[in-house]
């Protein structure tokens, strides 16, 4: 290891804070309740539009790339 780095020592545990774990499981509760809303937006606006989006730039593509007649 290179001058300065350090692994910090062991044996100093602190005691859970049962306030802040509560904290943290509310957090994750409500993450959870936000990503399913996200996830329904992503299906149900994003998914479709991109969908719409591929298939005009593909035939665009498919028009350009025609054999020509000559």
């Amino acid at each position: 290891m290179g001058q300065g780095d350090y692994m910090p020592v062991g044996g100093h545990k602190r005691k859970a804070n049962p306030k802040h774990a509560k904290a943290i499981k509310e957090g994750g509760k409500k993450a959870d309740a936000i990503r399913k809303k996200a996830r329904a937006h992503h299906h149900q606006v994003e998914v479709p539009l991109a969908e719409e989006e591929l298939e005009r730039a593909l035939e665009e593509l498919e028009a350009n790339d025609a054999p020509n007649p000559s």
